[in-house]
């Protein structure tokens, strides 16, 4: 597995409150200066050439999960994203809606391979991501939990992704009600 200096709860919550605020400004019609400032992401490369690599590395990498999912090759799947989030700092927007993504499709091809323990890992790494215009727009990606949540080994995990994701957005019994369909034991506020 990947190791990574995990974003904590408290900061991603912090992050939250500045985005909450500016779509509360935006949708008053207010724009340009009215709108209060966004919190700059602390993992973003100071130096730009980098970022040059990650224009170079990421399109190919989304191209080729793509392709291997849709192969249904599961070990290249997870090749691809592992090697997805070990770049990941080379993105425009590091620790954000690109590795959400990674970890989610690494999580998915665990679990074509029953490896749950790992899935784990990755559901909960997925959330720890630097808010963004995309992740607060439209959430974190529901894909993997929506499988892991019918495995009772990752209950725990599964319930505090699914508390967070709905922290990302505007919309949050929407944003679950799509994972978990009528299921009432998770739909209420943890």
């Amino acid at each position: 597995m990947t190791k990574t200096t995990m974003l904590l709860e408290e900061d991603i919550l912090k992050e939250l409150k500045h985005y909450q605020k500016f779509q509360e400004h935006y949708k008053e019609g207010k724009r340009g200066s009215d709108l209060p400032k966004l919190p700059p992401n602390k993992d973003n490369q100071k130096n730009r050439t980098y970022m040059l690599y990650g224009l170079i590395i990421h399109p190919f990498l989304f191209i080729s999960v793509n392709i291997s999912k849709l192969l249904r090759i599961h070990k290249f799947v997870a090749f691809f994203s592992k090697v997805g989030i070990v770049t990941d700092k080379l993105s425009y927007e590091p620790v954000s809606c690109g590795y959400n993504q990674a970890y989610t499709n690494l999580g998915l091809a665990l679990l074509s391979e029953n490896d749950i323990e790992g899935d784990k890992h990755c559901l909960d790494a997925s959330w720890r991501v630097h808010p963004c215009p995309h992740s607060t727009s439209f959430g974190l990606d529901r894909r993997l939990v929506s499988k892991l949540r019918l495995y009772p080994e990752a209950e725990k995990t599964v319930e505090k992704y699914i508390k967070m994701g709905k922290q990302f957005v505007y919309w949050p019994e929407g944003w679950a009600y799509k994972i978990l369909g009528h299921n009432k034991s998770l739909d209420s506020d943890a």
